[in-house]
Formats: C-alpha cells, structure tokens, sequence
C-alpha cells in the first residue's frame, strides 16, 4: 500500500521537513533524539517524530517535542497489530523531504508507517550481524548498513555525512 511519489534525493542543507520514526527508550535515547531536533530546527529545519511505544515499558520522562505523535502499543493498536484509525494521521498528514526510521529490524512499525509516508527520501538501518531476518527492506530508498545493533547518534551521523556529498 506504497504512497505513489516522486523519489528525490538532495543535499542536506536543502532538506527542510524531517520526519523521523522510532521505538520508545530510555532517558538517555530520548536525549538524543532531542539534541538532533535542537540542532536541526536551529538551521531551520522542521521536525516531526513518531514513536512507538512497546506495552509494559515504563517512561521516566515527557515528551516534550511538540510535533510528537506516541503510539501505545496496548491502546492505539486493533488486534491485527494496525495502528487504529486517526492515530498516526497528524504523522501521515506532512510531506517530508526526508524520512528516518531508527527502528531496529524487523519492526513491522518502522516499516508500515514508512509505507504510508509521503516522503522524496526513506532512510533505514540494516544490520549486517543481524540473525533475525529484518525482512523486505524495499520501502527504503537508501539503506545505512552496520556492524551490530544500530547506535542512533553514528546512524544519523551518517545520513547527514551521505546527505552532504549530493550536489545541488
């Protein structure tokens, strides 16, 4: 159910919308995705973040970004494992020059909201140490890959590092 779209790569000072994905974490993760919104909207680029938040894990902290959007795994969810109607709309409802999913693989999450995001470039993560299958990876127009689990900070890193090389 693929978004029919124009796939357009840019440099990345070009870039203005980002819509970014990921698994709800600890304090200190959180602080990192926040340090890359302050960093990114203070070059005046805007930020959207959806995450998902696995049943029976404990926050300690608020989310404080206000284009936020958390899904509760136990109440978003219908029994299919589907977000319910309307719950990832305010996500779905933006144009992005560029998508992040930052999920680990597999997440069937990750790469159903990717699906359905209308975004010019879809980023995802692969892990080449990885035994599970991460599945079909096609919904990715460009895929950062590593050795082990992906590390958030060296992963954006290296999307920014790609980003810079396009000419404009």
């Amino acid at each position: 159910m693929q978004q029919p779209r124009t796939k357009k790569i840019q440099n990345w000072d070009n870039i203005k919308t980002i819509g970014l994905i990921f698994t709800v974490g600890d304090m200190e993760f959180w602080k990192l995705i926040q340090r890359f919104i302050t960093a990114q909207e203070s070059q005046g680029k805007s930020i959207f973040i959806i995450g998902f938040h696995p049943y029976k894990y404990e926050i300690n902290y608020i989310f404080t970004h206000t284009k936020s959007t958390i899904c509760h795994e136990k109440e978003d969810f219908s029994f299919m494992g589907l977000p319910k109607d309307g719950v990832i709309d305010q996500f779905l409802n933006n144009k992005y020059d560029l998508l992040i999913d930052s999920t680990i693989q597999p997440n069937f999450f990750g790469k159903y909201v990717t699906t359905l995001c209308n975004a010019d470039l879809k980023v995802g993560y692969s892990n080449n140490d990885s035994e599970s299958d991460e599945g079909i990876m096609e919904m990715y127009d460009m895929t950062i890959q590593g050795d082990g689990s992906m590390d958030f900070k060296n992963y954006i890193e290296q999307i920014v590092k790609y980003l810079k090389i396009i000419k404009k």
